[in-house]
């Protein structure tokens, strides 16, 4: 035990203050002034420390007053008498242990009511039917000031005896795992207005309800403000889907149906409850199209490279067995971690409009838009050459595989690149002829295709040439192993020039996509 002694009143408040003193011998002499003004000292102060004054002499008068004025403890302790000081150092002890429990139980509750006072949540402790205490969100939640709930009924904040019986049914009737009760409300605020909130309760001591409650409350106007203006923006969107003109499908990862549009329905043939639910395959497409094409594998990969076919036409089919063609836009939805949850579709009927379309995924899709940019080529012409080609692939020529090759744009330096192997069969004929979007075109370049060479076809879709042997070194071609002399011959000409190269393999109708001398996307018959 260390000891300091202090010989004034201002040298002991020093030592106090700076945190270096647990407790206060002082002595009681010459009527006790000097004592009773340490202690005006120290409690003036703030600070609870447990001071014990002695005296050498009995001085009722001068006893009485140290007292008053906060002694925790008084002793007669004669100079004469070295056995009244025996049991000293104990209680010193025991003083200054109770002071030190008693700061740090202050510390802690001064650290807890902070917190309370800090948190967003109301919150505040009832026992026998009052509160005991309030945290100061629940008074400024109610338009209080500070100490204004305290000794107040919980009662004259319901709004009526009903709402009364269905807080304590909700809050003292049934209780979670974890012991809280919970009831939705309204409470009254300081001014007589309503507020919403969540009230949760629980006991401060499971084991003796007597110590009462600890009730937690949560504003909940403006939770209730934007479900009521997402339950208005569901109408209006729900309106919206309901009117659309258009087909609209939500489809999971494995092809199951999960929301269709009125429009849907009454289009199809089907209700809700007849569809949702269901597979794609036997409801609104058939396992394969009067064409051949394998929809079932179709539905795969759209789900596993959906990006792919953001944009998709192919034959569909009704409840009744009609078939219609449907272009339908995409959109993969995918969770935070990138795995598609679903997709969104909105198809359009095109079976009554006098295209020539074929069953092909016409798409937008990134690989297609890094295929054409910095290029000359135009969009719809890559997509009629491509729509030719996947006919090529499909369907060969008179039952029989055919592989050809097509290099759009950048005509100028494609032809100084290479020479004809036969007469240029579309030479001198009428630009207007020679487009590859003018349909009648189709069946002439399936034709032409049996023979060897390539076509080259401008980017605006004039076809300038077919029958066209590619003369530039392909030594440093890079192409896969197993690949021939037309792919490594294509993957030459892209790499030298700012064409696109679209080639057709004899064996198989894989169709392998070239640019920058490199194949960009392959493309099986499946798809």
């Amino acid at each position: 035990m260390s000891v300091h002694i202090a010989r004034t009143v201002t040298e002991a408040l020093s030592r106090i203050t700076g945190g270096e003193v647990d407790l206060v011998l002082g002595k009681i002499h010459g009527g006790g002034a000097e004592g009773i003004q340490l202690l005006e000292a120290i409690r003036s102060s703030g600070t609870g420390i447990p001071v014990i004054l002695f005296a050498d002499r009995s001085d009722p008068d001068a006893l009485h007053h140290a007292y008053l004025h906060g002694a925790d403890l008084i002793l007669e302790l004669p100079r004469d008498s070295p056995e009244a000081w025996t049991g000293l150092t104990g209680t010193i002890c025991a003083l200054a242990g109770r002071w030190r429990r008693e700061e740090n139980l202050r510390q802690e509750n001064g650290i807890m009511a902070a917190v309370l006072n800090a948190t967003p949540m109301a919150v505040c402790v009832i026992r026998d039917h009052v509160i005991v205490w309030a945290n100061r969100t629940l008074q400024s939640m109610l338009g209080y000031r500070e100490g204004e709930l305290i000794g107040k009924d919980p009662v004259e904040f319901m709004p009526g005896e009903d709402e009364h019986r269905s807080i304590d049914l909700g809050l003292f009737g049934t209780r979670d795992e974890f012991g809280w009760g919970s009831a939705e409300t309204q409470v009254r605020r300081k001014d007589g207005s309503l507020l919403s909130c969540h009230l949760q309760s629980r006991p401060v001591e499971s084991s003796d309800p007597s110590q009462g409650h600890i009730v937690v409350g949560q504003d909940m106007t403006e939770y209730h403000r934007i479900r009521d203006l997402l339950r208005k923006s569901e109408l209006r969107y729900q309106d919206l889907i309901d009117s659309a003109h258009s087909i609209i499908l939500r489809v999971d990862p494995n092809g199951i149906i999960r929301f269709i549009n009125r429009f849907g329905e009454t289009f199809f043939g089907y209700s809700a409850d007849e569809i949702v639910g269901k597979h794609l395959l036997g409801t609104i497409l058939p396992d394969r199209s009067r064409t051949g094409r394998d929809l079932a594998t179709m539905v795969k990969e759209v789900m596993r490279k959906p990006e792919d076919f953001e944009v998709n036409v192919n034959e569909n089919m009704k409840k009744s067995g009609e078939r219609v063609w449907i272009a339908w836009t995409n959109k993969a939805i995918r969770d935070e971690q990138g795995r598609l949850v679903e997709m969104l579709s909105i198809g359009n009927d095109i079976t009554d409009r006098k295209l020539d379309v074929k069953e092909v995924s016409i798409t937008i899709a990134p690989w297609k838009k890094a295929l054409i940019d910095g290029t000359d080529i135009q969009e719809p012409v890559f997509d009629a050459v491509y729509e030719i080609a996947a006919e090529i692939s499909r369907e060969g020529r008179e039952g029989k595989p055919v592989g050809t090759t097509f290099v759009l744009g950048d005509t100028p330096d494609v032809l100084a690149r290479s020479r004809q192997l036969i007469l240029n069969p579309f030479e001198g004929h009428p630009r207007e002829a020679r487009m590859i979007t003018n349909p009648g075109l189709r069946e002439t370049i399936k034709e032409l295709a049996q023979l060897d060479g390539a076509f080259v076809v401008s980017g605006d879709g004039t076809v300038c040439a077919g029958g066209r042997y590619i003369t530039i070194d392909t030594s440093a071609a890079a192409v896969p192993k197993g690949l021939g002399t037309r792919h490594a011959s294509v993957a030459g000409i892209t790499q030298e020039t700012r064409s696109v190269g679209i080639v057709v393999s004899q064996s198989g109708g894989r169709i392998s996509l070239f640019k920058d001398g490199r194949i960009v996307k392959v493309i099986t018959a499946a798809e």
